[in-house]
């Protein structure tokens, strides 16, 4: 989803959940990118992540890639620094540090920045997830998208490339499961 200027303008820049504020990311934020995504468990199911992961690569990712207003970019913070990222760039993307795995996180996250973009934009949006990757897939089946068809793309890590299942969710769909 390419958010025009004027749908991005009015989707809040923080955003809080009941357990995670939802951040732009600042140059403070630059280490535990790093940290993070040097963790192969991690960046094995991001397509467009580099291996290594570098202090040029968070600094670049933060200015250049997370600093376009039409593609906006949060930080996950649970009161303790950065614990991941998510983005609508067109497609709902994500990622979370290992050392929050497993804890609702990133539901609860999404939902929050569905609903905000949903807010002001009713085209519907787009992601997916590596085909081996049944954590993700877990979450955006719960937020109600559904698969549309499997697509090879790009490994950015490995140079190859991977099947990832696309998926859409409307708001028609996001409305009758979380209204």
């Amino acid at each position: 989803m390419d958010l025009h200027a004027e749908d991005a303008a009015l989707i809040p820049a923080t955003i809080a959940t009941s357990r995670l504020t939802l951040r732009l990311l600042v140059p403070a934020d630059d280490a535990a990118v790093v940290a993070a995504l040097a963790d192969w468990q991690v960046v094995r199911w991001l397509t467009a992540v580099p291996w290594p992961f570098t202090p040029v690569d968070a600094a670049h990712f933060r200015r250049v890639i997370a600093g376009v207003p039409a593609h906006p970019h949060w930080a996950l913070d649970a009161g303790a620094g950065l614990i991941g990222v998510i983005s609508v760039k067109p497609d709902l993307g994500y990622w979370l540090s290992s050392r929050a795995h497993g804890q609702g996180y990133m539901s609860e996250a999404a939902r929050a920045v569905i609903a905000a973009i949903f807010a002001v934009n009713s085209a519907p949006l787009v992601s997916g997830h590596l085909l081996d990757n049944g954590p993700s897939r877990a979450v955006l089946r719960k937020l109600g998208f559904r698969d549309t068809a499997i697509a090879s793309v790009a490994h950015r890590a490995t140079g190859g490339a991977v099947d990832v299942q696309r998926m859409v969710l409307t708001p028609q769909d996001w409305q009758a499961r979380h209204a």
